[in-house]
């Protein structure tokens, strides 16, 4: 079955923003150098725009269930552009200052809070039930394929013209997806039906009640902080002082990226009887990455691994976003999707922070390898329990999107 136009529409807009999405990091980060600031500086650019970004979440999950998602969505597409377009300017006019873009970061991230939730409701609407785990796929397959072209492009503009000039580029993909979007053809079933408050307490009940899908979201964020963080942040100076160098971990990188596309293609027509549990099980081998890393494996070894944690992780993004969207009631959606979401990502960048503290107090090793064994018994523990082992879909009383154009 055809996905449709307004399918395609919402897919090259949002391929086209995920390319400036991965652009943007490296033209901040080098704009921040430029004007002599300190790697601090650069870290707290990328805090700013997290927790902006987690802080705004609820409130864009009651905006994507009040408002129709493709004018929430079109809203903040045109904030992200004049935030970029700002720093652009600042830049290329030689007017910009640290703080002004740490703040604009903040400015950023707040705006694309209230994208992904409404993003949620949006492929609902438009997407037949049948359909929504290839939808999903091939919306997985745009982020992972913009990761290498968003930062080529990004370092090679940043190289040879300028910070300044790539954040005008990402403001530009920001700008093409507000206008694919308002292309879309839709009659939204978001409704306000009572305060802003209630409705996020609706939304948080409307959460906590699903038990699978606040399981899984306590799960992922545990992992988040336990076992990816510590790959991420230990691996470049494991790397640099026992494995070859930045080279190395370019190649572990690159093997994860991968990993995730080829993931995400498969994704597509996954067709499982009981997909949360499926997903929890293949889950398992992402431990063994932290297992090499920790041993100081040959890249031979450890980007091939690497490789194997992207496709469980793109391939079970892939089946999450579709169990979310066939299971959670359509006008309580970005509510429950802005909460998970949030959930998941509000320790990551605590675990960023204290990777490096930890690993010096425990050893790198043993940090490394007490992730890997919480992930293997977390997992074993937490896709047991009957609400996610035993999760499948009811085809037959599944509720059709409403509309499949």
């Amino acid at each position: 079955m055809s996905l449709g136009r307004n399918f395609k529409l919402l897919f090259a807009g949002r391929a086209a923003s995920y390319i400036g999405t991965y652009l943007a990091p490296i033209a901040v980060a080098f704009a921040i150098l430029d004007l002599h600031g300190s790697a601090t500086a650069v870290g707290l650019s990328f805090a700013a725009w997290t927790l902006a970004q987690v802080s705004m979440l609820s409130i864009g999950g009651v905006l994507g269930d009040r408002l129709p998602r493709r004018t929430v969505m079109i809203g903040s597409d045109v904030c992200s552009t004049a935030v970029r377009a700002t720093m652009g300017v600042l830049l290329v006019t030689g007017h910009a200052q640290v703080w002004e873009l740490i703040a604009l970061q903040g400015a950023g991230g707040a705006s694309v809070a209230f994208y992904n939730p409404a993003f949620y409701g949006l492929v609902r609407e438009i997407v037949p039930t049948e359909s929504l785990q290839r939808a999903n796929g091939y919306l997985a397959i745009a982020r992972y394929a913009a990761f290498p072209l968003g930062a080529a492009a990004g370092g090679t503009i940043v190289a040879t013209i300028g910070p300044g000039t790539a954040l005008l580029v990402d403001g530009g993909t920001y700008a093409t997806s507000a206008l694919l979007l308002s292309l879309v053809q839709v009659q939204s079933t978001a409704r306000a039906t009572s305060s802003i408050l209630r409705e996020l307490r609706e939304g948080w009940s409307a959460f906590t009640g699903t038990t699978w899908v606040w399981m899984v979201t306590a799960w992922i964020s545990l992992y988040f902080v336990i076992t990816y963080a510590p790959f991420f942040v230990l691996g470049p100076y494991i790397a640099k002082h026992s494995m070859g160098g930045a080279s190395t971990w370019a190649a572990v990188v690159t093997g994860e990226g991968i990993g995730a596309l080829l993931g995400s293609i498969a994704g597509l027509r996954l067709h499982v009887t009981r997909p949360l549990a499926f997903v929890g099980y293949v889950f398992l081998p992402t431990a063994v990455q932290s297992v090499l890393l920790g041993f100081h494996a040959s890249v031979v070894a450890l980007a091939p691994a690497a490789a194997l944690a992207g496709f469980e992780f793109g391939c079970g993004s892939v089946v999450f976003d579709t169990a979310m969207q066939r299971t959670i009631p359509p006008d309580k959606l970005a509510r429950v999707g802005a909460y998970s979401w949030m959930s998941a990502m509000i320790f990551l960048p605590a675990g960023y922070a204290l990777a490096g503290p930890i690993g010096s107090v425990v050893g790198l090793r043993g940090y490394l390898l007490f992730g890997a064994a919480w992930l293997v018994v977390s997992t074993l523990f937490v896709y047991r329990r009957p609400a996610i082992r035993d999760f499948a879909y009811d085809d037959e009383t599944a509720e059709p999107a409403v509309s499949p154009a």
